[in-house]
């Protein structure tokens, strides 16, 4: 079949993964993928375009419930439903304030099948961590929820790794407070099986370089938090030196040069993650064949 893709080479293109795209079809009849003789699903050039209208209405703000309505009728959403951003807040809120983690962490899954993971950080976590810090609730609830989150997020990080082949990007951040969003980034692009690896916040430019080599990265992303003037220029620094393809997301440090190695993305995730998707596959082009036969070899049977 031409110009056709079985499951996880669309969740690749899309960043999508298999379990969301399940979910769109089964029980929000948003997207209906063909089958061939023996049921697998398998996707087209039309379906990626229908997903990529998915994703900007997700993007607008809208719920998953009222993006069919809107792709077939393409007029403002009408009621609210019961899957809303503002009451997936609260019932995350209510459980993080009881410590309930075990409430938490069926929240988090079913937020995970059903939204594109950059969508799901974007529009429910980041806006509840935004209350937890505004002062109004104990400390010691923000403490536990961020650490919590944080250990979800490595635990899909690592399984994504165990399956995610080929070139390798890898991902630090300059500091721990700008951890989870990293991980976060970790994860919505392991769906799409790029192969990222992290290892710890506050990396030094030294200690990326090193990394970089041990590991034999392909290209580096760094995600800024706001440093003091001398890491700043430090980083600066190493950013003006550097031929050696880098993505800068955060707060970037002011003047990196004209380095035509650096590339600076957009300033929400889902949109950075979908841009390097994209630009991912056409590096994929250039990527030794056992690299391509090692991510596409072991998956007959995932792919209904």
């Amino acid at each position: 079949m031409n110009n056709t893709y079985p499951i996880r080479e669309f969740a690749r293109l899309t960043g999508v993964n298999p379990v969301t795209l399940r979910a769109w079809e089964r029980r929000y009849g948003i997207i209906a993928p063909e089958r061939t003789a023996k049921g697998h699903r398998y996707y087209t050039g039309q379906h990626l375009e229908h997903v990529r209208h998915i994703l900007y209405w997700l993007d607008q703000g809208y719920p998953i419930r009222q993006v069919r309505m809107l792709l077939q009728e393409a007029q403002q959403p009408g009621p609210q439903n019961d899957d809303d951003w503002p009451q997936l807040q609260q019932q995350i809120l209510q459980a993080a304030r009881h410590l309930h983690s075990q409430r938490l962490d069926e929240l988090w899954n079913q937020g995970f099948a059903t939204y594109p993971l950059a969508v799901y950080y974007e529009r429910c976590l980041q806006p509840v961590m935004q209350q937890l810090r505004s002062g109004t609730e104990q400390a010691l609830v923000l403490k536990c929820f961020e650490a919590l989150l944080k250990r979800k997020l490595a635990c899909v990080a690592a399984q994504q790794q165990r399956h995610n082949r080929g070139p390798v990007l890898l991902l630090a951040t300059t500091h721990k407070q700008a951890e989870l969003d990293t991980l976060a980034c970790a994860c919505a692009l392991g769906a799409a099986e790029i192969r990222v690896e992290y290892f710890a916040a506050n990396l030094q430019p030294a200690e990326l370089m090193l990394a970089r080599e041990v590991i034999a990265a392909q290209q580096v992303w760094i995600h800024f938090h706001p440093l003091p003037a001398a890491q700043q220029q430090q980083w600066q620094e190493y950013l003006w030196q550097q031929q050696f393809p880098h993505c800068l997301s955060g707060t970037v440090p002011y003047d990196v040069g004209s380095n035509n190695q650096i590339e600076i993305m957009p300033a929400l995730l889902s949109q950075q993650v979908r841009q390097y998707i994209n630009q991912s596959h056409s590096r994929m082009q250039e990527v030794p064949v056992c690299y391509q036969q090692q991510s596409g070899g072991q998956r007959h049977g995932e792919q209904q």
